[in-house]
């Protein structure tokens, strides 16, 4: 019996093992197919911050560096939020009207009213808050990164367990704390 119990055990720590391994695996493949989609966006101008990517599609226009989107600061956006897929992958949420129509989604209401909240402060994915710093008002751009930075190993509405994101963001203001 006692046998049972020891090999019972050792089976279990393998399979937690094997999660854990496989995890790491999703994680890095997501990361190298990130890199490859962001070396394909050559004219873009490309910022890594703590696991994430940002490239820039139009860049804002801040009276100088001091008006760059901080932690802490409040940001006033309108996104379109994509399983990345070598790229934009299927839309899973967008409060701007026109991304709705053109994905043939009935526009909303609540959802075509701008974002916003405090940089920082858990209000958005850990993706978005290390995105985020550094953009500019009436700045475009992708903000990317894998699984461990969006929903992690939670299903969230359209989007499956273990799903990188890419965010196309549009900000339309920012006011610094």
């Amino acid at each position: 019996m006692r046998t049972g119990l020891i090999l019972l055990a050792g089976l279990i720590l393998t399979a937690i093992s094997c999660t854990k391994e496989d995890r790491k695996l999703t994680l890095i493949r997501q990361e190298e197919a990130i890199d490859q989609f962001v070396q394909s966006l050559t004219k873009d101008t490309v910022f890594y911050r703590n696991g994430v990517v940002r490239a820039v599609l139009e860049p804002g226009s801040p009276a100088d560096k001091a008006d760059t989107l901080a932690p802490g600061d409040t940001v006033y956006f309108y996104y379109a939020g994509h399983i990345f897929s070598k790229g934009k992958g299927e839309l899973f949420y967008t409060n701007l009207d026109s991304v709705a129509l053109a994905y043939n989604r009935s526009p909303g209401t609540e959802e075509s009213q701008v974002r916003s909240g405090v940089v920082g402060e858990g209000r958005f994915l850990k993706g978005l808050d290390n995105g985020f710093p550094g953009m500019a008002p009436g700045e475009h751009a992708y903000i990317i990164f894998n699984a461990d930075y969006g929903f992690g190993n939670k299903k969230v509405g359209l989007v499956p367990t273990m799903s990188p994101l890419l965010f196309e963001i549009w900000i339309e203001r920012i006011v610094k704390k």
